[in-house]
Parts: C-alpha cells; sequence; structure tokens
C-alpha cells in the first residue's frame, strides 16, 4: 500500500506507473522505466502549484505485453485505486498504459468511478479537461490502429513462408531439430517417430502408445527457451502422441490455414505410411466431440480435493452419460490416489440449486452486499432483487447458465463427502441487476484483482471413485476380541424397530406410536433420529469398536447432524477410518 503518512492531506497523491515490452535491457542501471519515471517525477514537480504529490510506491511491469490488463504493477495499482489511495495516475506516454481500446474505455470508466485523473506527460494532456479527454480517445484510436496493422503484417508475412514451405519459428516438431531457421531431421527422433506411426496401426491406441514410450524411457530433449530458462525434457503422453500422426510436417509439408503446402524440409515418413494412419483416425474420429462439449457447464470450474482439474469424461455407449473426472497427473500417479469421479448432469442440478438457494437467501447475499460497500438506497433495491434474479438463473437457457456459472463461480473443489463452491461477490451484485436478455459474462478485469468471495459448503456424496458402488462397512475380523456395549446395541434395535412403525403406519401419530413402543413421544422421536448415524459409526457400536466416551445417553441427548463427517467429531470419532481411506485413494 502506498506510503501516504508525509503527504499533507489537500494533495493529490499522484502514482508513476511504466511499463516495457520486453525484459532485455532491464539490467542496466539507467534502462526505460527509470527514464519514464524519471521525466514523470519532473512533470508531478512542476504541478506542485496544484498540489501534486508523488508517492514513493513504484508500479513498474517490465517485460509486460500492453495487449491486455493483466499484469502484476497495473493490477496492484488498480487495487490501490479501489482503496482509495491515489488521485493522479501519471504515464510517460499512452501507449504504456494499454494498446487496445477496450481495456483503455474498462480504465478511464474505473478512474472515472474512483475521481482519479488520468494523465500522459509526453502527449500534453489529462483528463480533468474535456479537450485532454477529446486527444485521449483520438490517441489511443490510432494505437490499436497501428497495433492491428502490425499484427496484420507479421500474420501475412507468416502465411506467405508457410505457403514457400519454409518454418515460421517456434520449437521444432519432435524428430526435427532447427539449424539457421530450418528443419533437419534428428536421426534417433526420426525413427521414434516412424516406430510411432507404424505401431499406431497395429494398436489404434494413443494411450497405449503413450504406455509403451513411457515403458521404453522416450522423452523429448532438453531445450533453452527465448528468455532462457531451461526446460527439462518429458515423457510423450497421449494427446502429443494425437497431434504428431495428424501433423503433416512429417511428410514434408506445411500447413496454412487448412492447406498443406510442400516444405523445404526432408520427410522422415513414407507417404502410403501416413496415408494408412490417416484412414484409420478418420475411422476411430467421432464428429460429435467437438460439438458436445458446449453442453459441459462447468468445464475448467472443477478441481478434486488434491488440487487436480477436473475433465470430462463420456461413456460413448450412452450419448447422455457424462462424468467429471480427476486429470492424473504425474505426482498422483507416484503416490497412488486414485482419480475421483462423479456424475456431470447430477453435479451440474445441485451446482443450479446450490447458486438458485444462495441468490435467494436475502440475509446472506445482504451480508455479501455490505462487505462490498453498498449501503443504503442501492442495498435495498438489491436485496430486493433476490428471488427475481434466482428464477432468471433457473429459466436461462444451457448456453446462459454456462456463462453465468463461468462469471459467478471462482472455482468449485470436490471431496468425498462435500462441495465446496467459491462466488465471486462482485458478480452476484452485477448478476442482481442482469435483465436476463443474451449471456452474463461478468468483467474479467476484476477476477485478478483481490475481491471480496463468498464460500459455500455443500455436504454431498456426489463423489464416485469405483466402478461399482460399495458400503462404508468393514467386514468383522475372525477372532474379534471386542465386546459390543449391550445398551448401545439394544438402542440401535430400538432406533431400527421405531422407524420400521413409522414406515409400516403412516397414518398414526406419533404419540400413539410412542407408545407401541411403550416410551415417552420424545424419546421416540430420538430413537428414529438415530437411524441418520453414519453406517461406520453404527458397524462400529455392533462390533464394539466404538470410542469408550460414547454412552447410550450421549446418543440420546445431543443433535445428530446429518452431516457424517460432522457426526465422527461429535461421537469422538476418527474423522476418515482407515479402510474408508484405503477406498477413497488419500
Amino acid at each position: 500500500m502506498p506510503d501516504t503518512s508525509n503527504l499533507p492531506h489537500h494533495s493529490q497523491r499522484c502514482a508513476v506507473y511504466t511499463r516495457k515490452s520486453v525484459e532485455q535491457g532491464l539490467e542496466i542501471e539507467f534502462n526505460t522505466l527509470e527514464s519514464q519515471r524519471a521525466i514523470c517525477s519532473a512533470y508531478i514537480t512542476s504541478q506542485r502549484h496544484k498540489g501534486w504529490a508523488e508517492l514513493s510506491k513504484r508500479y513498474d511491469d517490465g517485460g509486460e505485453s500492453g495487449s491486455n490488463l493483466m499484469r502484476p504493477a497495473l493490477q496492484e495499482l488498480l487495487a490501490d485505486i479501489e482503496r482509495g489511495m491515489i488521485d493522479v495516475v501519471v504515464i510517460y506516454k499512452l501507449d504504456r498504459l494499454t494498446r487496445t481500446l477496450l481495456d483503455f474505455v474498462r480504465l478511464i470508466d474505473l478512474f472515472d468511478q474512483y475521481g482519479v485523473i488520468f494523465v500522459s506527460v509526453t502527449q500534453n494532456f489529462d483528463t480533468a479537461e474535456s479537450t485532454g479527454r477529446l486527444i485521449l480517445n483520438i490517441l489511443l484510436t490510432f494505437a490499436q490502429f497501428e497495433r492491428e496493422i502490425a499484427g496484420d503484417r507479421l500474420r501475412d508475412k507468416f502465411g506467405a513462408m508457410r505457403q514457400r514451405g519454409m518454418f515460421v519459428g517456434g520449437h521444432p516438431p519432435f524428430g526435427y531439430e532447427l539449424i539457421d531457421k530450418k528443419l533437419y531431421p534428428q536421426p534417433d527422433e526420426a525413427e521414434v517417430v516412424r516406430w510411432l506411426f507404424q505401431r499406431y496401426l497395429e494398436t489404434g491406441s494413443y494411450v497405449t502408445l503413450a504406455r509403451e514410450c513411457d515403458d521404453r524411457g522416450i522423452i523429448r530433449r532438453d531445450r533453452i527457451s527465448k528468455r532462457g530458462n531451461f526446460i527439462r525434457g518429458r515423457g510423450i503422453h497421449a494427446s502429443s502422441i494425437w497431434n504428431m500422426l495428424g501433423n503433416p510436417v512429417y511428410i514434408g509439408e506445411v500447413r496454412h490455414r487448412g492447406t498443406r503446402y510442400p516444405g523445404l524440409h526432408e520427410a522422415i515418413v513414407p507417404r502410403g505410411l501416413w496415408d494408412d494412419v490417416q484412414g484409420l483416425r478418420a475411422k476411430r474420429t467421432r464428429a460429435k466431440v467437438v460439438e458436445i462439449y458446449k453442453t459441459d457447464l462447468l468445464r475448467g470450474l472443477m478441481f478434486d480435493s488434491f488440487g487436480r482439474l477436473m475433465g470430462v469424461l463420456r461413456d460413448y455407449r450412452k450419448d447422455t452419460r457424462r462424468y467429471y473426472i480427476s486429470n492424473q497427473n504425474e505426482w498422483g500417479r507416484r503416490q497412488g490416489v486414485r482419480r475421483m469421479r462423479t456424475n456431470a448432469d447430477a453435479l451440474e442440478q445441485l451446482v443450479l440449486a446450490t447458486l438458485s438457494t444462495l441468490l435467494s437467501d436475502r440475509a446472506r447475499v445482504r451480508g455479501l452486499l455490505l462487505k462490498l460497500g453498498v449501503h443504503d438506497k442501492e442495498l435495498e433495491q438489491l436485496t430486493r432483487s433476490t428471488g427475481p434474479a434466482s428464477q432468471r438463473l433457473e429459466r436461462a437457457n444451457r448456453r446462459q447458465v454456462q456463462c453465468a456459472y463461468k462469471a459467478l463461480i471462482s472455482h468449485i473443489e470436490l471431496t468425498p463427502d462435500r462441495m465446496k463452491i467459491v462466488v465471486r461477490g462482485p458478480e452476484v451484485r452485477r448478476f442482481l441487476t442482469w435483465d436476463g436478455l443474451g449471456l452474463f459474462r461478468g468483467d474479467k478485469t476484476e477476477w485478478e484483482r483481490p475481491h471480496p468471495t463468498e464460500l459455500i459448503d455443500v455436504p454431498t456424496s456426489a463423489v464416485r471413485l469405483k466402478r461399482s458402488l460399495w458400503l462404508p462397512i468393514r467386514q468383522r475380523a475372525p477372532g474379534h476380541a471386542n465386546v459390543p456395549n449391550y445398551r448401545l446395541v439394544r438402542l440401535m434395535k430400538n432406533a431400527r424397530a421405531a422407524r420400521d412403525l413409522v414406515e409400516k403406519d403412516r397414518t398414526t401419530d406419533l404419540m400413539a406410536l410412542a407408545g407401541q413402543m411403550n416410551c415417552k413421544r420424545t424419546r421416540f422421536a430420538r430413537l428414529v433420529r438415530l437411524n441418520y448415524l453414519a453406517p461406520d459409526i453404527i458397524t462400529s457400536i455392533l462390533d464394539g469398536t466404538q470410542p469408550a466416551s460414547l454412552t447410550a445417553r450421549k446418543l440420546m441427548q445431543h443433535d445428530i447432524p446429518m452431516d457424517w463427517t460432522l457426526q465422527r467429531k461429535v461421537f469422538g470419532f476418527a474423522e476418515q477410518p482407515d479402510y474408508l481411506k484405503a477406498n477413497i485413494g488419500y
């Protein structure tokens, strides 16, 4: 946070922002960033008669592109503006802040919202004057035009190079090495590529090929990136093999916008072998895969309790069956951690119901709005919109719901017994004012900056970790030495009997049912409630392995939560029994 303790209360607190697109040259003592700062500082000094004073905090982005707003120093600057710590933003030249007209409109809107003046020193204008705002819009329009023209020139250049069969740059494909901007076959890797093509005709499986590559110890070469970073060679995965087998570079061709041109490099795969592989790939390709991805509402938002992204798995035997499943990573394979899986349709319905419940909860939404700084009439108006907003979400079509999820939800973490949804507070505020027309996309520029969130903790058993269902009950070992507590066992039997009475006769009141068991109404209700205990707790009581502190009186007098994990804590059991851990991969 900027140090403002030494500034007079009437002064205009000025923040200097500097940027350089590449890291080259930043190591020298007086680099471009220092030059920009010196010019801006001199300008601030010349405006002392207006009460301007420079803040000591530096906002420098070295090696960051101006094509987007995802820059560390810029995001920190915007966060300090929202905290009310800055009155004037000073830059050396307009394109140091942004090169995109849309981003600039967003920034100016934010500056106006918080009463911040924007000044470009070398172009001699500031947004405190109408003339300055006019010149600013004109200059930025030309800056974006210049950027788009440069992009068009590069695309045309690369297109012309590919049409002539030239390699346009980047990391060379596996099987080739780059020498003087030309591709040359690398003998060892080229032999592996030919083996992959031939082996695919025999197996027809990318996963099988990836496993065989791993068994044979085939890895990519180590390389040095353009920025000088060392990148260690990794194994070849199934997705990489899929790309390799469809890359025409291996038959001496270059692809550009769907058209293939003869390349200047040497082919390493025979044309006949290539044609056979493409024919097999065409037979095994499912045309509906690309389109069906559009129906996954939570794609990119789901994570398991180990932080692994959960992708979508489809059972093509039944088109409607989908699962969210953990992406297995190298760490998970080393640790032997199972992948988590859950039914996609059921989980998406649960998320929709959870968000609808949140939006209709006036008290909870009101507390979230207060954290966002909403008060007075706006608070009352937004609070009254909770019910209609919940109904709009439930009535929205699938595409609208998908966009709303991406805006409202930061991420979802799934564990074997609960689901945790992190909701973005500012997007809830915007969604309350959404009219239900078009798509609700939210403001992505705020997602990268610190903002209030709301955590929704939903106890659930939506996760499946095995292909077949199993009961969380362990078989009693032969020669079991523990003696069950007869009072607790009798209590479990009475609980079953009370439940059977309720299920058998639904026309008799609770008092009469309690009379059939010769007990009071309150005791009968407590007996029925014991049927909600977790299966492993009931099993331990029947086996006599329950904690010594668990008594019949404690079971009858305590409230029994619906959450099994909380039940274990209340009654002194281990948070997760050992045999359950073995089944869920912990």
